[in-house]
Formats: C-alpha cells, structure tokens, sequence
C-alpha cells in the first residue's frame, strides 16, 4: 500500500510500524526540547537563571543533553543488538515518565540544578533509544525505500524540535513572567510528563522485532564498543561517512542553535518569538530533509551533500554580517536549515545502509557518540567565543567558515569515495 509518510511503498505491518515509530519519535523530540528550551531561555542572558553559569550559559545546559551520548552510546548500540529495539525502546520511554517527575520537581522549586539533572537524566533516555530507533528502519523498511524512510523521520524529527522550541518560549514566559505573582511554575512540567506518557503509549505500535545478535556479549567497559567499532571500521567508506556526520553537526547543532537563543537580547524580543526563531530553523530542516529524501528516491544520492553545504554557508555568513532585523534573520534561517536536510539525508542513509545487521546497533552508537562529540565542541567554542565578547550574531561566520571547509573537503578528498560506495563498490561494510 502507498503510505502518506514520505509517499514510501510498504506493506500494511511496515506502515503501521512506521506511522508509530514516528509518533513514538516525534513526542519523545518534542520533550528533549521543551525541556531545553525552558532551560536555555532561563539560562540566556536575561533568564531567571542568567547569572549563575555566566555568558555563554545556554552553552552548558546544551552540553548537559549531549555528554551523556557521548558516555553512553556504546552500552546503547550494544544493547540494541543483543534485544529487541521494540523492547529498548518502550523501556525507554517509560522511563521517560518517571524523568517528568524529576523535571517538575525541579522547576516547581526553581532550582536550575535539579533542572539540569533532569536534563541529563532525559539525555540518558534518549541515548538508549536512538540506536533502536534509527535500527529499527532497515528492519522494517525496504531497502530502496531508505531515504525516503529517513527523510519522512526527520522531517518528523524537526517538526517535534518546531513544537518544543515553540511551546519552550510560552512556556517560559508562563513560568517566569515579567510579574512574578503571575508565574505558573507548575505548568512546564505537567506538559512534559503529559508528552511522556503519550509517547510511552505509542512505543507499544512498534512492531515486534526479533534481536539481531542475541548472544553478543555485553562490554561493560566504558569505551570498549567505540574503540572495537572504529577499529572494524578502519579503511572503510562509512568511518568517512561518520566523520562528516559529526563535523557537520558540530556546526548546525554544536553552534548554530545556540545563537538563536541570544537574539532575544539582539532583537529585543520575547521569548516566544525567539522561539519562533528556533521553531522555523526546525521546520525547514525538516521541509528540507522531506524534499532530500524525496529527490532521492530509490537511491543514495551523495552529490546532495556539496549542493546543501553552499546552500547553508551562504546564508549563515549573511546572517553573521548584516544588521540584525527579525525579517532578515527569519528568512535566512529559513534557507540555512532547508538546505541542512540535503546534507543531512544521504548521510543518515548512508551511515544505516553500510552498516552490517548484526553490527548496526554498535554502529549507530559510535555514530550517536561522535554526532555528540561534534556539539560538544561547538558548545566549547561558542562558549569560548562569547567569553571573548564575540556578539553572537558574528559566530554565524565562524559557521559559514567551517561549512565552506566541508565542501572543499567533500569536493578534493570524498566525492569519489561516498560515490563508490553507494553503488556497491569497494570495502565499506562494518561486521
């Protein structure tokens, strides 16, 4: 049957699962970043919570969602292939619930390092579940039907970053307004345990799916999996592919998103509408996503990667030398993140098609791990950066700086390597 998600020919048991791994996907986004945005806004100069980390420290409650990826992926990937993803990922979720207890605590109280706790505890959740989630494509979706499949989730994806980042900035002005007899500190976190219990509701239409490698031996060791994985991945295409996963985001996710925050200050508008800086940034990464996989089709198309990395280092050096004017900002984040999608796609595509079944939770976990290890550094050198009074909007050249250095890379050194090895040639398989 023909599927509305992504116009993706699949039989009626994929389709279901499919239309419930992006329900199950979308809410469990959609908390991540109501969470964040609560937080980053609090954190922002302005915020609630402004001076207690200092400048830059939107950058620290970013680092608190990503440190736990880079700790844990490994265990992750393990145990997506030792059990079932559908099991990894309803656990998961439910133990989502009980974080929204934690989360709302904190927030009732006004205490930012329970808040922060709760952040890192969801980011440990999350850790979990994106191997299962992103494994459980190939094994339910045809293998022509991959890009496609991808574009559709992420898509998806941005548009529950959209509902967070835009219900994060009412929610924030609820739960700290300009008169505080006004505050509804109770509301964030009823919003957030109320997504979690849906979401753990929905994790239950995930197919049945047998594990993959049921007699893998666990590696309790802290780094054991990434250093096993990137050793099997020696000398093969998809280690490049990985590579060029995290720098990309070290840019789009690492900085780029954490400049928005600072434009209430910039701009001198509310939380809400700097919300909807961020929500638009989402939905046209996701627009962007549907439409590369879309162009796609049945194929890997790698040559979407240079045409995206100009179409996103354009509009972030405008965004970085012109006057601030929210016209202006709205419609070149528009294009930035439209154009994002088209190196984003393939890539995803790529990293989950020449990873081998019995391997592909380990796979995905490095590849988690390393996407981390990119924001990690970008939160570093946006904390750096604004530490040296750098306005924020100029660290937008520092990111059309290093897009342009990934396509002079793409173009001298892996064009013709991803090539081969989307059409089958050459040693790219891990396991």
């Amino acid at each position: 049957m023909r599927h509305f998600f992504g116009a993706v020919d699949v039989t009626k048991s994929s389709s279901r699962g499919f239309y419930f791994l992006n329900v199950t996907q979308f809410l469990g986004a959609a908390n991540d970043n109501i969470l964040k945005q609560v937080l980053i806004f609090g954190l922002a100069a302005g915020g609630i919570w402004g001076n207690q980390l200092g400048e830059g420290g939107q950058g620290w409650a970013s680092l608190c969602l990503a440190i736990p990826f880079v700790l844990l992926s490994g265990f992750a990937g393990q145990f997506s292939d030792k059990f079932s993803k559908r099991q990894v990922s309803i656990l998961s979720k439910w133990s989502e619930i009980l974080i929204a207890f934690v989360a709302m605590l904190g927030l009732w109280i006004g205490n930012v390092w329970l808040v922060l706790a709760a952040l890192v505890i969801i980011a440990i959740q999350s850790t979990f579940f994106s191997p299962a989630k992103f494994g459980i494509l190939p094994e339910i979706m045809p293998k022509e039907k991959l890009s496609r499949a991808n574009g559709t989730i992420n898509m998806f994806t941005y548009v529950a970053i959209i509902f967070g980042s835009a219900v994060g900035g009412p929610l924030y002005d609820a739960y700290a307004p300009q008169d505080p007899e006004t505050a509804m500190r109770w509301i964030p976190g009823i919003v957030i345990l109320i997504i979690g219990v849906l979401g753990t509701l929905a994790s239950y239409g995930i197919p049945k799916l047998p594990a993959q490698n049921p007699n893998l031996k666990i590696s309790y060791r802290l780094f054991d999996s990434y250093f096993s994985t990137w050793k099997e991945l020696s000398g093969t295409t998809l280690k490049s592919v990985i590579l060029v996963w995290a720098y990309f985001y070290l840019v789009v996710a690492g900085i780029a998103i954490l400049i928005i925050a600072d434009y209430k200050e910039l701009l001198g508008i509310t939380a809400t509408r700097t919300a909807l800086l961020m929500a638009l940034l989402g939905i046209s990464t996701g627009i962007g996503d549907y439409v590369a996989g879309w162009i796609s089709g049945h194929r890997i198309r790698p040559a979407l990667i240079p045409l995206g990395a100009i179409g996103t280092s354009i509009p972030f050096l405008a965004l970085g030398l012109i006057p601030n004017s929210f016209v202006a900002v709205t419609a070149l984040l528009a294009a930035g993140g439209f154009m994002a999608g088209f190196v984003m796609v393939p890539l995803q595509t790529m990293v989950q098609q020449l990873a081998g079944d019995e391997k592909r939770g380990q796979v995905l976990g490095l590849w988690n791990c390393l996407s981390f290890v990119g924001i990690i550094l970008g939160n570093f050198l946006f904390i750096g950066l604004k530490q040296l009074n750098v306005p924020s909007n100029r660290v937008f050249i520092v990111c059309a700086i290093l897009t342009l250095l990934l396509l002079i890379a793409y173009q001298f050194k892996l064009k013709k390597q991803f090539n081969e090895a989307v059409n089958g040639e050459g040693s790219q398989h891990a396991g």
